[in-house]
């Protein structure tokens, strides 16, 4: 883990209860949205660190997983847009393109 990835990290609080918005991120580190948002990325994919987030404002942000239950939180949203893109690939994948003009 480099040294943006370990400042990023320990910016991130434990637990959902109050999680850390992407604006928020973004003026503590003085980065933009896109590389605090591939930071996060890199941490969970490559580094393995549990890093979830809440959509629901005003309490919404990143937070590191710390029990199960943040887990579930955590991949409820990712397992939904999972649905969704695989609904909308099937759409555009069954899409009869001679009836378009």
């Amino acid at each position: 883990m480099d040294k943006e990835e370990q400042q990023l990290l320990t910016l991130i609080p434990k637990g959902m209860d109050r999680p850390r918005p992407l604006k928020e991120l973004v003026t503590l580190t003085g980065w933009n949205s896109r590389k605090v948002r591939a930071t996060i990325y890199r941490l969970i994919v490559v580094h393995h660190q549990p890093i979830g987030a809440k959509y629901e404002y005003p309490n919404n942000g990143y937070f590191q997983i710390t029990n199960n239950d943040e887990r579930m939180a955590a991949l409820a949203p990712l397992t939904s847009q999972i649905a969704q893109i695989t609904r909308r690939a099937e759409a555009i994948s069954n899409a009869n393109l001679e009836d378009q003009e």
